[in-house]
């Protein structure tokens, strides 16, 4: 046992489930179902591959309980018919026989169903949604009949789950789908023994788990998966969330899984500008409040020290991980071999696990920005060696360092040649660690598997006579992007700064009280949310031509909240419109029809984007034997591109 983390290794119970140790994978949607929702082979090897991890137990991914409205989306596992339960056994099978226990969710989509391509959008009360406040989304309310057949639905999910041999199932009740949409009075307008006080509005989520204790007997573990807390003012309070939590403990669920946050504010997805452990406060009061249900905690417990301390300080019993077991399946085991630096950080951008999904509709499946092989068992494995070469790798950002790190896993010797500092643009990315700190957190992690490996690191500039002269058999070329140059007059003046001249050095710059940032992708937009944060006036003019294109570089929840963020802290977002000047209080900035706006500014910051950096490569084409590019010199994209990339270029070698 981990001499650091004996918390997370100490084994535990949960009603009659015995649990070798705290950590538990919290459900991840993988869409590994065939059109018909039956597991396929795929989805096996996913929780195979992340049950070799050692967890204590494994919350499978949500599951769809009737043929109707509670799919949410294309390919997502169903528990809705008999048919179903034989490959639910094999799954649960092949968990077992890694001696780690499992339960299954089941779900209810509700409003969430038109996600899936259907018009008919459920939940407690017919009404009509503003999304963001301007899209209306009509919501049909579910009748009385509806509400008997829907719990029927519940009981014979759970009761074929029993059959195919899971430990347990979990109950979603929270982040939006419909129980949760019953708990919260936003959503719940009825005015019958359903609605009105919280204890009528937790009601369905506890006749539902009735009756699963009915169909499947007392003895039969139940988690309710609960949101203690919308924060969103009219939501779930903190103090209903405990009213909540006390009617589902009288009926004997085995834990409560909490979480916190609703679909509305993104907050139930713990990301990059949250605090890690965001939700440790409501698991807190739960245990304040008298709960001694086991609580399963999780939102952004990413790293074992702060999940260690959650344990030690009692605010919960179990540590759920969702994002970090994607990230580095074997959390739990590097703990209990004492090597937590080995573990591979989950930086919360939800680009793949969830972003991924959203972008494009579900036509693919879940990945992970750091770990390549994620939702790749069997597919993405590991290269044997079959001559060991020696590998030249010019550039020590995510891309280089990755593709280090799995050649001399693999057996080669290895050469990287970095200019500056390992860890290349992250370290800019990582300009206000309140916000990005998890990317620091990546950083570390490269920088020790360096170390540990032995990877012989040259901190000067690779030329291509350089690369010649050290007659490489493979070279990796991961120099990364540089901004693009503007033209326009006055980007030299001392109040104007480049977004990377300013993300480098933006300790050492004083910027006065107004700042105009032009550009609105991402990186504009966390520096705007920066600024504003720290009381400047902050404007941000964009060419794109809408609010929902802001920021919008991919659709993860990052950019949904990253939107709502900038109109929480005030920051002016200017649409459609170029600059067209830069002068020496300010700039002019141009609409379409030419009409001309004077901005008065102390600073300027120009994020333009960046053009790939591959003059290297193209001078080496032809004289080297093996010859890659990874990264932005590929195309400027995102830190999950360069570390796949490097992963899979290092893996042909």
């Amino acid at each position: 046992m981990s001499k650091e983390y004996p918390l997370l290794l100490k084994p535990g119970r949960m009603g009659p489930l015995e649990i070798p140790n705290r950590i538990v994978m919290a459900p991840m949607g993988s869409l590994n179902g065939d059109d018909d929702g039956h597991v396929t082979d795929k989805g096996v090897r996913f929780y195979v591959d992340i049950a070799k991890g050692g967890l204590g137990l494994i919350v499978v991914e949500a599951t769809y309980i009737d043929e109707e409205l509670s799919k949410s989306k294309p390919n997502v596992f169903g528990i809705s018919k008999d048919s179903h339960i034989t490959r639910m056994a094999l799954l649960a099978t092949c968990i077992h026989d890694q001696d780690v226990k499992c339960v299954l969710q089941i779900n209810h989509i509700g409003k969430q169903i038109s996600q899936a391509g259907k018009k008919d959008s459920l939940g407690p009360s017919e009404m009509v949604e503003m999304l963001g406040g301007k899209y209306p989304f009509p919501i049909r309310g579910i009748t009385r009949e509806g509400i008997v057949k829907l719990k029927e639905d519940f009981a014979m999910a759970a009761w074929r789950a029993k059959v195919a041999g899971f430990d347990g199932v979990q109950v979603h009740g929270a982040l939006g789908h419909l129980i949760n949409m019953f708990c919260t009075p936003f959503y719940n307008r009825r005015t019958d023994e359903y609605g009105g006080s919280p204890e009528n509005r937790i009601r369905l989520f506890v006749e539902i788990i009735d009756a699963i204790q009915e169909k499947c007997g007392r003895d039969f573990p139940i988690i309710a998966r609960m949101c203690g807390c919308d924060f969103d003012p009219d939501g779930i309070t903190m103090e209903e969330g405990i009213i909540h939590a006390k009617a589902l403990e009288k009926t004997g669920v085995t834990a409560l899984h909490v979480v916190a946050g609703s679909n509305r504010n993104v907050r139930s997805i713990n990301i990059q500008y949250d605090p890690r452990g965001d939700f440790l406060s409501v698991a807190e009061e739960m245990k304040k409040a008298g709960i001694k249900t086991p609580i399963i905690i999780d939102g952004g417990l990413s790293t074992p020290d702060i999940a260690e301390q959650a344990l030690a300080d009692g605010k919960a019993d179990f540590i759920g991980l969702g994002r970090p077991i994607l990230a580095d399946p074997d959390w739990a085991k590097k703990l209990k071999e004492d090597r937590p630096e080995d573990i591979v950080p989950c930086i919360r951008c939800t680009m793949g696990c969830v972003g991924t999904m959203e972008k494009y509709n579900s036509a693919v499946e879940m990945i992970c920005s750091v770990n390549p092989r994620c939702n790749y068992a069997g597919y993405r494995e590991i290269a044997p060696l079959v001559k060991k070469k020696k590998v030249c790798i010019v550039g020590g950002g995510p891309g280089g360092m990755e593709a280090a790190r799995l050649a001399a896993i693999r057996g080669h010797e290895v050469t990287l040649y970095e200019k500056r500092k390992l860890g290349g643009t992250m370290h800019e990315a990582a300009f206000d660690p309140d916000l990005k700190g998890d990317i620091l957190l990546l950083v570390d992690y490269y920088l020790a598997q360096m170390k540990k490996l032995n990877i012989n690191v040259i901190y000067e500039e690779a030329t291509t006579q350089t690369i010649l002269a050290g007659d490489y058999d493979a070279v990796i070329v991961a120099t990364g992007a540089t901004p693009r140059k503007t033209k326009l007059a006055g980007t030299d003046k001392l109040h104007v700064y480049s977004i990377l001249e300013y993300t480098e050095k933006n300790k050492d710059i004083e910027l006065g009280q107004t700042v105009l940032i032009v550009g609105g992708g991402f990186v504009s937009g966390e520096i705007a949310l920066s600024l504003a944060k720290k009381g400047k006036k902050v404007i941000m003019s964009t060419r794109r031509k809408n609010m929902l294109e802001v920021g919008n570089d991919n659709s993860s929840p990052m950019q949904q909240r990253l939107t709502a963020l900038l109109f929480q802290h005030g920051v002016d977002i200017k649409l459609d419109l170029n600059l067209t000047e830069i002068t020496d209080d300010g700039a002019v900035l141009a609409g379409a029809n030419g009409e001309k706006t004077e901005i008065k500014c102390d600073n300027v910051l120009l994020c333009r984007g960046y053009n790939r950096a591959d003059g290297l490569y193209k001078e080496l084409e032809g004289q080297v034997k093996e010859l890659y590019k990874v990264g932005d010199c590929v195309q400027p994209r995102l830190i999950g591109d360069a570390i796949h990339e490097g992963w899979l270029a290092a893996n042909r070698i």
